[in-house]
């Protein structure tokens, strides 16, 4: 049991890490792509209230998710996946990861709601069919219901990297004080 607790002790740091890689960069790739499949079909018709409001929540979904991988890579660079021992820098980092996280997370669902009924809402007057035709593409709403889904693998994230940092912390002050103990004992002898 106490090996087994050991193993996954030893496995939990990196695991919280690599899914958090995952969820950055995930989510900003997601918004590389987020209007790719209506930007120039919508463009060029009489939907351009969705063209717009379309096109800013995908600059502003990007300049998250953007900010979201900048502070990975300080993640990365400090040490975060693999470090024994937490600075404080690790622990700002990796709470301000985690709140980036929540944040984009939830403005992607907020986005969505807005923009899917607006989406499904253009008639065959705005956007003929043809132009989809003519761009080699259908109607999707996949881009909606991966990025709510992809958003709850972001909460769920989040979650489990503040957990994390909290049993690092406490983790770390455990150690700190066994230390104590273990020079009180020395220095008595």
């Amino acid at each position: 049991m106490e090996n087994t607790l050991k193993t996954i002790s030893k496995y939990i740091q990196p695991t919280v890490y690599i899914l958090l890689l995952i969820a950055a960069a995930g989510f900003y790739i997601y918004t590389l792509g987020y209007s790719t499949n209506w930007a120039y079909i919508v463009s060029e018709t009489r939907a351009a209230r969705f063209y717009l409001a379309s096109q800013t929540a995908n600059r502003t979904l990007s300049q998250v998710g953007f900010a979201g991988v900048i502070l990975l890579l300080l993640l990365i660079f400090s040490g975060s996946f693999n470090r024994k021992t937490f600075f404080f820098s690790n622990i700002v980092l990796s709470i301000l990861s985690s709140i980036i996280l929540m944040v984009s997370a939830i403005m992607t669902l907020y986005y969505n709601s807005v923009l899917e009924p607006m989406y499904r809402a253009i008639t065959e007057l705005e956007v003929p069919p043809h132009l989809y035709q003519v761009r080699n593409t259908t109607k999707s709403y996949l881009v909606f219901e991966f990025g709510n889904m992809f958003s709850i693998f972001m909460i769920i994230v989040s979650i489990l990297l503040m957990v994390f940092i909290v049993y690092k912390i406490r983790v770390q002050k455990d150690r700190a004080q066994l230390i104590q103990k273990v020079v009180k004992s020395y220095e008595q002898n």
